[in-house]
């Protein structure tokens, strides 16, 4: 090969590598970033349906349990029980007040995947609610979620401010 169509050939690898997605050694932001004290804002009103406990996010949208995608994590907002009656929650901030992490939680069909739990409490004192996010039993490596994936699963309904 003469060298101009080397060079070119080189080029053209770095820029596919480039481009190509690489896959991570290490989580950039552990799951273990979000503590208690740490505030999830809702900005925009949600309507649980009678009989439901929470409503689901995947990739920035409300989503059914049956609308999953395998690959993206997900995460359940709400309250500890279902109620006979639709609740409307209302924008405002809901402050961490524990995470617990579980290992064998069961996901939205039931099936055993890594959990991470965080407890919620209004300004006002109100306990109960609870925001639970994971990756779907079907994704290619079972472990908790991270905080970026966290903030993509919520997209703009809630923001994470994080306590250090």
């Amino acid at each position: 090969m003469k060298r101009p169509e080397m060079t070119l050939l080189l080029v053209a690898a770095a820029v596919l590598c480039g481009c190509h997605p690489h896959a991570k050694t290490a989580l950039s932001d552990p799951p273990q970033d979000v503590a208690s004290g740490s505030i999830f804002t809702l900005n925009k009103s949600l309507l649980i349906p009678a009989g439901a406990a929470g409503v689901q996010f995947q990739d920035t949208q409300l989503v059914g349990p049956d609308a999953l995608r395998p690959s993206y994590a997900y995460c359940r907002f709400g309250l500890d029980r279902a109620a006979s009656m639709a609740r409307e929650i209302t924008p405002q901030p809901f402050t961490v007040t524990s995470v617990d992490y579980d290992e064998s939680a069961a996901g939205s069909m039931g099936e055993a995947v890594s959990s991470t739990r965080m407890a919620l409490q209004t300004a006002q004192g109100a306990r109960g609610y609870v925001m639970t996010c994971m990756l779907p039993a079907a994704a290619v490596s079972p472990r908790f979620v991270t905080v970026s994936e966290i903030n993509g699963a919520l997209g703009d309904y809630f923001t994470l401010k994080r306590a250090y």
